[in-house]
């Protein structure tokens, strides 16, 4: 016959004491009280696994803690997990494993994954275009769906951030922004946060129209040039921006270039501007020689001593170059609009004023485009450009450099 099981009680629990070893009461089915050596009394559940077809075992936790009605209750709901087949362990690993991919849904908010994004793509952009990018989320997408967990975003959602740009005539603030969101979510589908890039699933051009190409203002005629290179001359700013608008012209770098270049990568004895990588749209370092014009001008404006790294220093803090703002503002004061030119156009002026001129200075066109650091297509054709133009580089910028001056001086 069977050994029959006395079930446990509350008395006969309350006066189990500790032994010198661990030994244990039985309740039946499988249910028992663990007395160890330190007087903890543990409930213990034994089963064999329906899936596995082995003895298992778990815990219901400590008595009194636990009291006996509930060992009881979470045994029996074992037991009919048994009998329908289902490992009650399993189902408790898989229970935890729902609740936890649950709760990383709701903290993969699309803030969260956008900034994981962000951080992981600033090795492909230059600290300018990051900058950009940060600002674009702040002030397009956070406000909108930030909050949101990336998998609750819908269609509907990114369709209503562009229709809202689009209704207030900020067609290519439009365009930029669902580049954006389309690389945030291919980026969220490749690390598994979301199943699938909804951006995919929205027609951009219905949406937003055809995308036209902007075009910088410039100037292309010898008196408008010689007007600007004069007002340059009569601006009365503050130091730094005065310099970085004299020097401009000869140079016609991007504007977060001549405002963030530094005294460290100027080099005197060559005449050479060296450029990090990290601050360039190619991600390349890239070399620009210096007119004599530059060189002067530099020296002299590295005798005011601003006690800064930056040659062109913030007047509001020495640790910060001066800010996009100001090279604007200081085109503005001299009386140009923002339809007639900023400060990304010298370098239009420049690429105008160099294609035109090609058989009077005698500079190929790869030669013009290295001086304006545009990426070549072709890898070893651009290793071969930058080794064989770095002395057509230096002549040609110095011709346009003097080109300039002879505008200036020009009474026709």
């Amino acid at each position: 016959m069977p050994k029959i099981v006395t079930p446990l009680n509350d008395a006969l629990l309350k006066s189990l004491k500790p032994k010198e070893k661990a030994y244990t009461k039985t309740d039946g089915n499988g249910l028992r009280i663990l007395v160890k050596p330190n007087g903890t009394k543990l409930w213990e559940y034994e089963y064999t696994s329906p899936t596995l077809k082995k003895r298992r075992k778990t815990s219901f936790g400590n008595y009194p803690q636990t009291k006996l009605n509930i060992a009881r209750e979470k045994r029996d709901s074992y037991i009919n997990l048994i009998r329908s087949c289902i490992d009650p362990l399993e189902e408790k690993q898989t229970f935890k494993q729902e609740v936890k991919e649950q709760q990383e849904i709701k903290e993969n908010t699309f803030e969260k994954v956008a900034l994981e994004w962000h951080k992981n793509y600033q090795k492909e952009v230059t600290e300018n275009y990051h900058a950009k990018l940060e600002r674009a989320l702040e002030l397009y997408i956070f406000p909108f769906i930030g909050s949101k967990p990336i998998t609750e975003v819908t269609r509907k959602d990114i369709i209503s951030i562009l229709q809202t740009l689009k209704d207030k005539g900020l067609i290519e603030t439009a365009n930029r922004t669902f580049m954006i969101l389309n690389k945030i979510y291919m980026y969220a589908v490749t690390v598994e946060k979301t199943p699938h890039n909804i951006t995919a699933d929205i027609d951009k051009k219905v949406l937003l129209g055809k995308q036209e190409k902007v075009h910088y203002p410039t100037f292309t005629k010898t008196k408008d040039i010689k007007g600007l290179l004069l007002s340059i001359d009569d601006y009365q700013g503050e130091i730094s921006t005065r310099y970085a608008m004299k020097i401009l012209p000869y140079l016609f770098v991007r504007s977060f270039n001549i405002r963030n270049m530094m005294w460290s990568e100027i080099d005197f004895k060559t005449n050479e501007w060296i450029i990090p990588a990290n601050k360039m749209k190619t991600k390349k370092v890239f070399i620009l020689p210096l007119p004599h014009q530059v060189v002067l001008l530099l020296k002299e404006l590295k005798e005011e001593n601003f006690q800064s790294e930056f040659v062109f220093p913030s007047p509001r803090s020495n640790i910060r170059g001066i800010s996009d703002n100001t090279l604007i503002s200081a085109i503005r004061r001299m009386g140009y609009t923002k339809d007639e030119f900023v400060p990304h156009s010298f370098r239009s002026v420049f690429s105008t004023i160099a294609y035109e001129n090609i058989n009077s200075h005698g500079y190929s066109s790869e030669v013009i485009e290295a001086l304006l650091a545009h990426q070549e297509s072709n890898k070893v054709k651009e290793a071969y450009n930058r080794a064989i133009y770095k002395k057509p580089m230096k002549e040609l910028i110095q011709w346009y450099a003097d080109y300039l001056d002879g505008v200036k001086i020009d009474n026709n």
